[in-house]
C-alpha cells in the first residue's frame, strides 16, 4: 500500500473516533436540551464525519435511501401543508429534517470499517467507555470532574436531572457498542469487555435514570439469550422480539386505558405511574384521529385539558414512545413507516451477523436503544436526534465490515419502490382529507 493511502486512512480512522469523543465529551459536560448548542454539535460532527466520505461509492444504494428519506419528507411535509389537525408546524418539521439529513451523513460515514478502523474504534471505545464512567463516578463522589475539564469546551457546564439521564442514555449505548468490538476476540478482548459492562453498569446504577437501569437490565438478558440462542438459525424469534416494540404501543392503543388493568401489578414508582398515565392519555387521542394523526411534532404544541392529566402540555413536548409518537403525529400511515423501517434495519442486522460472535452484544445494543425509545426521546431536539445519530453510528459501525459487502437486497428496486409509493399515497391522504373530507 503506497504511504499517501496509508496516511489518509490512518487520518480517516482518527477522525472516525474523534466522532464519538467528541459527542461524549460533549454528553458528559454539556448536553442540556439546548438545541443551540445541540446544533452546533451536529456541525462539528459533521466537520469530522465528512472526511471519511472521500472515496466512497455514493451509487450502490443511492435509490433506497433517497427513497426513505422522500417518503418520509412526503408524510411529514403534508401534515403540516395539508393539516388535520391546528398543531403541526412547518419551521418545527424544517428543524426536524436537517437534523436527520445530518444524522444521515454521519452514520453514513461510519459504517463499512476498514480493519483499522476497527482496531483503532476497539480500544479507542472501550477506553472512551471507562474513562466516561470513571469520570461519572468520580463526580457523583464530589471530585468536581466536569470542573477540571470545563477548558476543553466552549459551552456551559450542566449538571440537571435532564443531562444526568442523557449520560446514563449514552453510557448504556457506548457500553455494548464498545463490548461489541471485543467480544470473543481474544482471551485479552473478552477480559477487556467484561471490565467496561461492570464499571458502565456501576455507573448507570448510580445515575438517577430507571429507563437506563431497565434498558440496562433488558440488555443484558438479550445479551445472555443471543450467546444461548444464536440469532442465525432463529430468524423469527428475533423478528417477533424486534417487533414487539411495535406491537406493544399498538395493544396499548386498542386496550387503554391500560393503568386499570396493569397498575395494580406494577410498583409505584412515579416513572411508571407518569408513564403509563401519559400512554393511556396519548391512545385516547390517537383513537379519535387514527388514520392520520395531528400532524408532524403535534405534541409540542398541544394544550392538555386541566383536570385530565397534572401537567398542562405533554412532559417535554413528547410521548415519551417513539411508536406512539408517530402513530400521535401520523396515525396509521406513521406507524406503517416505523414498522417498515424497523423491519429493514432487522432484517439487515440478522444478514450481516448471520456468523459474528459478536452478534449478542450488537443485539444488546439494538434491544438498549429500543427500549430507551420506548419509555422517552420521542422529540425532535437537537440533543434528541442527536442520540439516535449516534445509536445507529454504533450499530452500523460495529456490524459492518468494508471487506463484507451485504445488503445487496437493497439494490433491488422492491424497497426503493415501497417507499416512493408510500410517500405518493401519503402525501395523497392528507390532501384528500384536507380538500375533500375535512369536516363532513
Amino acid at each position: 500500500m503506497p504511504a499517501s493511502q496509508a496516511y489518509s486512512r490512518l487520518i480517516q480512522a482518527i477522525l472516525g473516533l474523534a466522532v464519538f469523543l467528541a459527542f461524549s465529551g460533549y454528553v458528559f459536560l454539556n448536553a442540556r436540551l439546548k438545541d443551540t448548542s445541540g446544533d452546533m454539535v451536529f456541525l462539528v460532527l459533521l466537520f469530522l464525519a465528512l472526511p471519511r466520505l472521500a472515496g466512497r461509492d455514493f451509487d450502490r444504494y443511492t435509490s433506497f435511501f433517497l427513497a426513505l428519506f422522500w417518503s418520509f419528507l412526503a408524510m411529514t411535509l403534508a401534515s403540516v401543508l395539508f393539516p388535520s389537525s391546528a398543531y403541526g408546524k412547518l419551521y418545527w418539521l424544517f428543524f426536524a429534517l436537517y437534523r436527520l439529513l445530518f444524522s444521515s451523513i454521519i452514520v453514513y460515514a461510519l459504517c463499512n470499517l476498514s480493519n483499522l478502523d476497527r482496531v483503532l474504534l476497539r480500544w479507542g471505545l472501550a477506553s472512551l467507555c471507562l474513562l466516561l464512567a470513571i469520570g461519572y463516578i468520580g463526580e457523583q463522589q464530589g471530585l468536581a470532574v466536569q470542573e477540571m475539564l470545563k477548558g476543553f469546551t466552549p459551552l456551559p457546564l450542566d449538571t440537571s436531572p435532564w443531562h444526568d439521564k442523557n449520560y446514563a442514555f449514552w453510557q448504556l449505548l457506548l457500553m455494548w457498542g464498545s463490548v461489541a468490538l471485543l467480544w470473543r476476540r481474544n482471551l485479552l478482548c473478552t477480559l477487556a469487555a467484561v471490565v467496561v459492562i461492570l464499571v458502565s453498569l456501576a455507573a448507570i446504577f448510580l445515575s438517577s435514570s430507571e429507563s437506563s437501569q431497565l434498558a440496562a437490565a433488558v440488555s443484558i438478558g438479550v445479551f445472555l439469550f443471543a450467546q444461548a440462542v444464536p440469532a442465525g438459525n432463529h430468524y423469527r424469534i428475533y423478528a417477533l422480539l424486534v417487533m414487539t416494540f411495535v406491537l406493544v404501543p399498538v395493544l396499548w392503543v386498542c386496550l387503554a386505558p391500560v393503568e386499570e388493568i396493569i397498575g395494580p401489578f406494577l410498583p409505584k414508582i412515579e416513572a411508571i405511574t407518569a408513564r403509563m398515565a401519559i400512554f393511556d392519555y396519548t391512545a385516547d387521542l390517537i383513537r379519535k384521529e387514527l388514520v392520520l394523526g395531528y400532524g408532524f411534532a403535534s405534541t409540542i404544541f398541544m394544550r392538555i385539558p386541566e383536570g385530565t392529566l397534572r401537567w398542562p402540555f405533554f412532559p417535554g413536548g413528547h410521548t415519551h414512545n417513539l411508536v406512539l409518537q408517530l402513530f400521535m403525529d401520523h396515525g396509521l400511515l406513521g406507524l406503517v413507516f416505523l414498522s417498515a423501517v424497523l423491519a429493514l434495519l432487522f432484517h439487515y442486522l440478522h444478514r450481516v451477523l448471520a456468523d459474528s460472535l459478536q452478534a449478542p452484544a450488537v443485539w444488546a445494543l439494538l434491544f438498549a436503544g429500543l427500549v430507551l425509545f420506548s419509555l422517552s426521546y420521542a422529540a425532535w431536539n437537537a440533543d434528541i436526534v442527536l442520540m439516535y445519530c449516534m445509536w445507529l453510528s454504533l450499530i452500523f459501525a460495529v456490524s459492518t465490515r468494508a471487506e463484507r459487502p451485504v445488503a445487496t437486497w437493497l439494490v433491488a428496486p422492491g424497497a426503493a419502490r415501497f417507499f416512493f409509493v408510500f410517500g405518493i399515497v401519503a402525501a395523497a391522504s392528507y390532501g384528500v382529507d384536507y380538500l375533500f373530507l375535512a369536516g363532513k
